[in-house]
């Protein structure tokens, strides 16, 4: 599925359910991708939790999320989401440089 086509289906998903039920959709989806990480990562540091599938539902939340993602920044287009997302890689990019600068 193309972007575009996407765009489409959240918009969609906006006018079938509303904004108020994506929001919560939303936050429903990264609290559950928060749970899947914690289970992953105790599965990694501690041995817990023996099923392969916690990676596949960390994959399967980070999908949703995604999702939710490109649907909120299409709620909040005004505030050029890209842009801002450019000055935090560039950031990013500084931090980065910093500390390799530092451990030399």
């Amino acid at each position: 599925m193309t972007k575009e086509e996407r765009l489409k289906l959240y918009d969609e998903a906006t006018e079938q359910w509303g904004l108020v039920a994506q929001y919560d959709q939303c936050i429903e989806e990264m609290a559950e991708l928060i749970v899947a990480i914690n289970k992953y990562k105790r599965k990694v540091l501690y041995g817990e939790y023996k099923d392969k599938d916690i990676e596949a539902s960390v994959a399967e939340e980070l999908a949703d999320v995604t999702m939710c993602i490109e649907q909120l920044a299409t709620f909040f287009k005004s505030y050029h989401i890209d842009q801002i997302l450019d000055k935090k890689l560039e950031k990013l990019k500084c931090e980065i440089e910093y500390m390799k600068n530092k451990a030399k």
